[in-house]
């Protein structure tokens, strides 16, 4: 029997619901397939797979960095079949090209490539009223998501790749001055330091349960410590039933690229719905 790692970083959710309909597609060949939720599983070496896949979400129109980190590390890739599969609520920019790049570099086969939308629970845009792509993954994509695996596995058989998928196009400037505003390097030594909590935190630990890479320590009086392996996700904000939490993501200077992004995305025809945040949750708002 054939042996495949799926390996994702899937944060709402929405990037496992997609992997499993690839899985349900390449299984339907009866292989044997090891799923990795990238962050929790330290062994990068690939070398006892037949076959590897990437899943992730879009970040500021890259993969997380803690997708990049994995992937990075990666080793026994030469000659490997791969495929990669993101989510993206608005724009997908370079997070797939990132992806395949670097496998190529490590010269790995690239077998497939697959995008899909899935819902947007970006803070920068919840908060300013606008979620996108709140249905996603459709049952469309989730069955597009199955036909996909299904297209690896009879490419793997066949002993040859499928025509390369073509590259996404290049990230459009205002969204690449955005990313270069959030690189690793700003948020290693100054954005993670914008979070903080007002008066109203009551030392629930939300925030630390649902911090994706653990970076959101409580001390022994309570107090709430960010470190500078912030994502800049925004989840802890997301999740505080008390809303205590503050970050750059709430500052009047930010409004401008936020305002912008979500402009852009309604002209594109992006499903959005308009929403109301309050303690922790997103509630639909009626027209």
């Amino acid at each position: 029997m054939k042996k495949a790692m799926i390996a994702t970083f899937s944060q709402s959710g929405s990037t496992n619901k997609i992997a499993d309909q690839i899985e349900k597609g390449i299984t339907s060949g009866e292989w044997d397939i090891d799923r990795i939720n990238i962050g929790q599983n330290s062994n990068t070496d690939v070398s006892g797979y037949d076959l590897v896949g990437i899943g992730s979400p879009t970040y500021f129109f890259n993969p997380p960095f803690i997708v990049q980190d994995f992937v990075n590390e990666l080793k026994g890739l030469k000659n490997k079949p791969t495929f990669v599969f993101v989510l993206h609520g608005t724009y997908v920019g370079d997070c797939g090209n990132w992806i395949r790049r670097t496998l190529k570099m490590k010269e790995a086969k690239d077998y497939g490539y697959f995008t899909s939308y899935g819902v947007d629970y970006w803070m920068g845009y919840i908060k300013r009223g606008t979620m996108f792509s709140p249905d996603s993954p459709t049952k469309k994509e989730l069955h597009s998501a199955e036909e996909f695996g299904k297209s690896v596995i009879n490419s793997f058989s066949e002993q040859q790749q499928n025509k390369i998928a073509p590259f996404d196009p290049p990230t459009p400037f205002v969204y690449r001055i955005e990313r270069l505003l959030v690189a690793r390097s700003s948020v290693k030594s100054f954005y993670y330091k914008t979070f903080t909590v007002n008066s109203d935190c009551n030392n629930c630990g939300i925030c630390v349960e649902k911090c994706p890479v653990n970076n959101i320590t409580q001390q022994e009086d309570g107090t709430l410590k960010w470190d500078s392996n912030c994502q800049l996700c925004a989840t802890c904000e997301m999740n505080c039933p008390k809303d205590a939490i503050r970050s750059s993501l709430d500052w009047k200077t930010m409004d401008p690229f936020m305002n912008y992004n979500i402009r852009i995305s309604k002209k594109k025809k992006i499903p959005f719905v308009h929403v109301k945040h309050t303690h922790g949750k997103t509630q639909l708002v009626e027209n």
